[in-house]
């Protein structure tokens, strides 16, 4: 069977669904796929550097539907809240699917896509509603850094305690931050 990098994130993602990130092994994928594990590596650099490109594509594809589904909003405020609650529950819906230890260990390769997949749309809002003066004037890189820390950080909270709930806290500490 012929070897392609999306093939082997196609079979990487298919033994994570079925065994976790933990259990699936590179050994597994080139097995299945009938390649060496050295030819693997001519795609990808490790592990990590696989669930990352899946992570980035996943999120690729529902960025056009989310900038599709905030552009209805009628603030800037209302816009981002919009995409921090979507993250919320798409991180929610991954912790409920993976056990404690499993999501941390797929937390930093995870974390580091969201920001990669959401942190320019993050960026985009905040710059446009600095424009519009809805939020006051800044660096709105510093802005994505700091959004992105903060629901990161709280993800660690919910991964710890799925029931903990404090969306609500956390939109409204946010928005404030921005504006």
């Amino acid at each position: 069977m012929s070897a392609s990098k999306e093939r082997i994130a196609e079979v990487f993602a298919k033994h994570v669904e079925r065994f976790g990130y933990a259990k699936t092994t590179l050994d597994e994928v080139a097995r299945e796929l009938r390649i060496s594990k050295k030819t693997i590596y001519v795609y990808f650099d490790s592990k990590q550097d696989i669930y990352a490109h899946i992570v980035e594509g996943q999120a690729a594809q529902e960025r056009s539907k989310l900038r599709a589904a905030v552009a209805a909003q009628p603030t800037y405020a209302a816009k981002l809240e919009m995409l921090m609650r979507f993250v919320l529950g798409s991180a929610r819906a991954h912790i409920d699917e993976t056990t404690e230890g499993e999501w941390l260990q797929e937390y930093e390769v995870a974390a580091d896509a969201f920001r990669k997949a959401n942190g320019e749309l993050v960026r985009e809002l905040v710059q446009a509603g600095m424009d519009a003066g809805e939020f006051p004037a800044g660096d709105a890189v510093l802005v994505e850094k700091m959004v992105a820390a903060m629901i990161v950080e709280y993800l660690l909270l919910v991964n710890a305690d799925p029931a903990y709930d404090r969306d609500d806290e956390l939109m409204e500490r946010t928005l404030r931050f921005i504006g």
